[in-house]
């Protein structure tokens, strides 16, 4: 066994001590088991490892300069704690990212009673329960799609134990794990940027925003967090984590009114969620981990939840890497609204869209904040496809143009499409724009103008 390969099992066993009670006996089993293992193999094999140099980072000027070799298990991630691209803006890296498209109704599929194992909830949301595909990532990018968010739901693939005293500890399955980082393989191969969350995981059992949910949701949370960052930490910063998706009140009458008094003090409670969601991140302290952007959203993440945010502080050391995520669907009545809704493209709707970006201006970016919204678009109606197109024009402009630093320079918004794979006009929220089983775009001209309109407004 090489000293290099020693020291990294010290280095984690040492970093296991510094980690608080359920986080330690996570990394402990998560992580330690699995470097000894490998430390085993090593021995047996150790003609052919002596041969092979040692896997160093590349510099990382480039983004699209990545390590030649990446982790492909838990052991084989290398320990060193690096900072590798301190020197990256979060203007030039929110650009960069420009305009995105979400895995949706996939991997964030939940509580399917009718399914026999982890893997098939990947298809059970799904009208055909296709399987992610490298070509249907490979169709996304060829689209001009910069960015993929995958939303995950990670409560129906744990195993749960209790430690001495009582507290639960949450262990991610290997194969619901290895299938994630599978099809995050895929994109990062790719040079594609990768949002990784917990999605569906907001109930009381996991994650609520309230003060008799804290202990368990903080338990769970950062848990989950301590995994997630282990196993994805020698992923460069093409790799980006969002700590939670729309928590809210579930099942009451405040669940989508962001403004009630029971609302607001959720948002005091997910303001606490993600301090530790971004310390325990932190605490991981190996690969790219420290300087990793994380995105953090408030109340249901929705924009009128915001002024009683409040940004965690990053305990990383390099700063701006801490992005607000919000999810616009607005207006309402003309991009989700099933029952009757407003079919046409109009002056008031093109006002709707300039005012979420006049409030991100004004509350973030202005004052240094970088920004991604998270999910936006408009539903598939039967005769609003020139409607939506304009609707997404006017989106993307504003994106792309109307949002400044403190420096008065423009700054981009990363707008990331949901796709909930539902492209059945009649039915429902249809905001499904890849056919996967038929791998074509449903309405060409939609993701033309989001794609087109970007690029022409680039400087």
């Amino acid at each position: 066994m090489k000293w290099s390969k020693r020291i990294g099992i010290v280095i984690i066993i040492v970093a296991i001590a510094l980690l608080p009670g359920c986080q330690a006996a996570i990394v402990e089993q998560y992580m330690v088991d699995a470097a000894i293992t490998r430390t085993t193999t090593d021995n047996n094999n150790i003609s052919n490892d002596e041969s092979m140099p040692e896997q160093t980072h590349k510099d990382e000027a480039n983004m699209s300069d990545k390590p030649s070799v990446k982790p492909t298990t838990v052991e084989e991630a290398q320990v060193e704690t690096t900072i590798i691209n301190e020197s990256m803006s979060w203007q030039e890296f929110v650009k960069d990212m420009g305009m995105g498209w979400n895995l949706g109704n996939t991997f964030d599929a939940s509580d399917c009673t009718w399914v026999s194992n982890d893997l098939e909830y990947e298809g059970a949301w799904l009208p055909d329960h296709s399987k992610t595909t490298k070509e249907m990532i490979l169709l996304v990018k060829e689209q001009g799609f910069r960015t993929i968010r995958i939303p995950i739901s990670w409560h129906n693939h744990v195993d749960l134990s209790t430690d001495e005293q009582g507290n639960k500890i949450y262990i991610i399955r290997k194969e619901w794990m290895d299938r994630i980082k599978e099809v995050v393989d895929y994109c990062y191969e790719e040079d594609l940027y990768v949002i990784l969350n917990i999605h569906h995981d907001n109930s009381r059992e996991f994650i609520y925003p309230t003060q008799d949910c804290k202990e368990q949701s903080l338990n769970y949370l950062t848990q989950i967090w301590t995994q997630i960052a282990t196993v994805f930490a020698e992923y460069d910063l093409h790799v980006i984590y969002e700590v939670m998706n729309e928590v809210r009140l579930v099942g009451t009458g405040d669940e989508w009114n962001p403004n009630s008094l029971n609302s607001q003090k959720a948002q005091g409670i997910i303001n606490e969620y993600a301090q530790e969601a971004v310390n325990s991140i932190r605490a991981v302290d190996r690969g790219y981990n420290r300087e990793r952007f994380i995105l953090c959203s408030g109340y249901a993440a929705a924009l009128d939840s915001y002024p009683s945010y409040i940004l965690p502080t990053d305990p990383g050391g390099v700063s701006n890497r801490i992005i607000v995520s919000v999810h616009a669907y607005t207006p309402y009545s003309f991009c989700m609204d099933t029952s009757q809704g407003q079919h046409v493209y109009d002056a008031q709707v093109q006002a709707a869209v300039q005012d979420v970006f006049r409030v991100i201006d004004k509350q973030w970016t202005s004052k240094d904040i970088p920004v991604v919204i998270g999910e936006w678009g408009a539903i598939m109606r039967e005769d609003n496809a020139t409607q939506r197109q304009q609707y997404a024009q006017e989106y993307v402009k504003m994106a792309t143009t109307a949002c400044q630093d403190s420096s008065g320079n423009t700054v981009q918004i990363p707008c990331i499409l949901w796709d909930n794979a539902n492209v059945e006009t009649h039915k429902g929220e249809t905001f499904g724009v890849l056919d996967r089983k038929n791998m074509t775009w449903v309405d060409k001209a939609y993701v033309d103008m989001i794609i087109g309109t970007w690029k022409q407004e680039q400087p």
